[in-house]
């Protein structure tokens, strides 16, 4: 006679207990999907027909989730009771679908679903539905070590602050007090009001952000700080303070101005960025500020920190997404350029040029 030795018992799922589930994903995200600014036609400026738009603006990629991952979770205790990667995709009248089937005993469960495998937004506490959240990675200390509004004596922010990666999209929809019942045939799994789908809509607000530009043909990298943002969010209920205050980091790109759109400026230019956020930290007195950094052609560090908290409250930031901020920023003409600054015939050096710093509030 032969005996297993070393064996293992574990509790096993009713495998007759089959439900069927299905989530649905809201792809129409302002600023990404559509409502981008280079759509926006200047019908009023100077006059201009329909078609005096801004140009050369880059459309942000939007890239459809490849799995929906989905978390049932006891409804007592929040403990992970049994997940599934929803791969199987499909549209039909309300949209684009993920479904599939997941074995689940009787009982109470509050069920969480979201995209999986996202580039910048990275999920923790995956685990427990109470600690589950989404937040973004803080870049590196070399990297804040370039940041010229955040060092020597420019530095007026908190020594904790915490400069993080802008979030990339991230559907996710949660309910709770989902009832399962012994089933033998395949049954689908409902809301708790009864719906056979589930709805997924992007916790990341994604914002357009605008400014001028003069001589940006000096530019060599440009990139920006909003402090004020919200470090993450939790999944099942929404909630944006538990993870803290977060300054975002993200790049800008270069484009132009329609011809007279700044009477007097040459050449028309301007820097722009689309960013994600897990929207603001819910002060009661709020204080958003953008950093602009820029690395000159000819090598000196520049920078301009403009206040925009009113921009926020904006019809155009609240309904678009569009931050449009009315000022110029003028960037400096190499030393030995006509109006540049000279050293007396010497070649100047970085520490001659020193840092720039200038704060204004729209």
């Amino acid at each position: 006679m032969l005996a297993a030795a070393g064996c293992d018992f574990r509790n096993l799922q009713d495998t007759g207990n089959v439900s069927y589930v299905r989530v649905y994903i809201d792809e129409h995200i302002l600023n990404v999907t559509e409502g981008f600014y280079d759509e926006h036609v200047y019908e009023d400026i100077l006059g201009k027909a329909p078609g005096s738009y801004v140009s050369g603006i880059s459309h942000p990629q939007y890239n459809r989730p490849e799995i929906i991952r989905i978390g049932l979770f006891d409804h007592d205790s929040g403990d992970l009771v049994a997940e599934r990667y929803l791969r199987n995709q499909g549209d039909d009248e309300r949209g684009h679908y993920y479904d599939g089937y997941i074995i689940l005993n009787p009982g109470v469960y509050d069920l969480i679903a979201y995209n999986f495998g996202t580039e910048s937004t990275v999920i923790g506490e995956e685990n427990n539905s109470n600690s589950l959240y989404a937040h973004t990675n803080e870049v590196s200390s070399s990297m804040l070590s370039k940041f010229k509004s955040r060092s020597g004596s420019n530095n007026d922010t908190k020594a904790n602050e915490s400069i993080r990666y802008d979030a990339d999209n991230l559907f996710v929809t949660g309910a709770e007090g989902l009832r399962v019942t012994h089933h033998s045939a395949i049954d689908t799994l409902r809301t708790s009001t009864g719906e056979w789908y589930f709805h997924a809509e992007n916790v990341v607000k994604t914002y357009y952000l605008q400014i001028g530009i003069v001589n940006a043909q000096y530019i060599a990298s440009s990139v920006a700080l909003l402090s004020g943002m919200s470090a993450g969010i939790r999944l099942l209920d929404g909630n944006n303070t538990g993870q803290g205050e977060a300054t975002l980091y993200f790049s800008l790109s270069n484009g132009r101005y329609p011809a007279g759109y700044y009477p007097g400026v040459s050449d028309y230019r301007m820097i722009y960025a689309t960013f994600g956020t897990f929207g603001e930290m819910p002060f009661v007195d709020y204080n958003l500020k953008v950093s602009f950094e820029f690395i000159t052609t000819y090598g000196e560090a520049y920078e301009e920190t403009i206040d925009v908290s009113r921009e926020f409250r904006k019809a155009d930031a609240i309904e678009k997404g569009w931050l449009i901020l009315d000022y110029v920023i003028n960037i400096p003409p190499p030393p030995d350029s006509p109006g540049g600054k000279t050293d007396g015939g010497l070649t100047p050096s970085v520490d001659d040029w020193g840092d720039v710093h200038s704060e204004f509030e729209l």
